[in-house]
């Protein structure tokens, strides 16, 4: 029983849908945890939200979720069912991890297809554009909250550890537990914003594109940064190719963008008359290409995935083990440390392989990879451009950390892709019928009647 767009039963699920939006944009969990030392409630607000979602959207799956949310799906509970089993069968150790990994697993799933339910109630309801615009003031506080890190440490997280207030004084994270988790967030943002920009309120667009890309400079991850630049890359291809006369226009605010981008570094770090030793390190980085010693432990651990991989590359190690990959280097945060824990793969395609074999991987690569197939095959519009600009970011941010297929925050944009690809593809299938020949035909009678 499908719910009217027009009922008042419907306006709950929507309430629920910006509930679950809120919660993990700005992200409630890690917010929650480093001002009070627990968020364990939040995951379960979430998870009662989504069962609640469950029952009262009771629509098909592949309405909601399309293609694309079955791919998705699919590679996460082979990562589970396959990496669990294989778990069990060889007695690997994997409580001595993160012995939440399978909740949280399933609760990636669940907001996966809540948000995806959600959208297709609210998209019954009003446009794409005013979903979009609801989504990118969300992502907008969060990139505020990224830009007040330094209050924030200072007057409000009273649970954070000292190493990750040491890392928060040169790299800015807001509500996220970590630098590069707060860069993909400002992402997100910016490619919301460019993806609006030729839409409706262009102003507003174009100032969240400028306050996501000065958050992304001040948390000086280099994943981020070169993922902004893609974006705005894909972004001003997309106005050469399709509309030539907004190049200029395109360019101006790009270079608007980076001196805005390049006078809020100057103005927080005015107090130092320069940058300080971590954020020195990351600058000369992206200016020479070098590694940062005691710091860049990913060129160690990628050569480890792999060959671990080649040991067994059908089946994986068992669930957990490559978070913390057996003599592996020591991971730590710059200016502390994690406390001896050995690195983990840092990249999500390597930790489904190696933990559950070639199925999830497989799976998952292909999901991504089709997503930009979505931009190719369908006409240009806010959707195709949205879900192109997330999918870049999802891509990117997926080599450079393990938890991106089960993060809650990731886990809401992507049942959000899921259900845009799926009503665009709807969409475009319904245009395709309202211009056969018989479709007219059909018209013209009815008219002359």
């Amino acid at each position: 029983m499908f719910l009217s767009p027009q009922s008042s039963a419907s306006r709950l699920p929507m309430h629920v849908f910006w509930l679950v939006a809120i919660a993990t944009q700005i992200n409630f969990n890690h917010l929650s945890n480093m001002i009070i030392g627990s968020g364990w409630f939040v995951s379960l607000g979430l998870a009662v939200c989504c069962i609640y979602m469950f029952l009262a959207v009771r629509i098909p799956f592949r309405l909601a979720l399309g293609v694309h949310g079955y791919l998705v799906i699919a590679s996460l509970i082979s990562y589970l069912v396959i990496g669990l089993s294989v778990t069990f069968l060889t007695d690997a150790a994997w409580h001595l991890g993160d012995y939440r990994l399978s909740f949280r697993v399933c609760l990636s799933m669940m907001i996966i297809v809540a948000s995806a339910f959600g959208a297709w109630v609210v998209l019954q309801r009003i446009e794409i554009e005013r979903l979009l615009t609801g989504i990118l003031l969300i992502q907008a506080v969060a990139c505020i909250l990224i830009l007040a890190s330094p209050w924030l440490i200072e007057y409000l997280y009273h649970s954070l550890t000292a190493s990750y207030q040491r890392l928060g004084e040169s790299r800015f994270m807001g509500s996220f537990k970590g630098s590069n988790a707060a860069g993909a967030m400002a992402c997100y943002t910016v490619a919301s914003a460019l993806a609006l920009s030729n839409v409706r309120n262009r102003m507003f667009a174009w100032g969240v594109a400028i306050l996501g890309s000065a958050a992304v400079l001040l948390t000086f991850s280099r994943a981020a940064a070169v993922t902004l630049v893609l974006i705005y890359f894909f972004f001003l291809w997309s106005s050469i190719s399709i509309y030539r006369l907004k190049l200029t226009s395109a360019g101006i605010w790009l270079f608007v963008t980076c001196a805005v981008g390049l006078f809020v570094l100057a103005v927080v770090n005015i107090e130092y008359l320069a940058l300080n030793e971590i954020q020195m390190r990351r600058v000369r980085w992206f200016l020479t290409l070098e590694p940062i010693k005691h710091v860049d432990q990913r060129s160690v651990v990628l050569p480890l995935s792999i060959s671990y991989i080649a040991e067994s590359p059908i089946f994986g190690h068992g669930l957990s083990q490559f978070h913390s990959l057996e003599n592996g280097p020591l991971c730590s945060v710059e200016g502390g440390s994690y406390g001896g824990v050995a690195c983990g793969s840092h990249n999500a395609y390597l930790m489904l392989w190696g933990e559950a074999g070639i199925l999830p991987a497989a799976l998952y690569s292909i999901f991504i990879g089709s997503l930009f197939w979505i931009r190719l095959v369908l006409p240009k519009s806010v959707i195709t451009d949205t879900v192109a600009g997330w999918s870049l970011v999802l891509a990117m941010a997926s080599m450079i950390a393990d938890e991106v297929p089960y993060s809650v925050w990731h886990s809401f944009i992507i049942g959000l892709i899921c259900a845009m690809a799926a009503h665009a593809f709807r969409e475009s299938r319904r245009r395709r019928v309202e211009r056969t020949p018989e479709t007219r035909s059909v018209s013209a009678l009815d008219s002359g009647a």
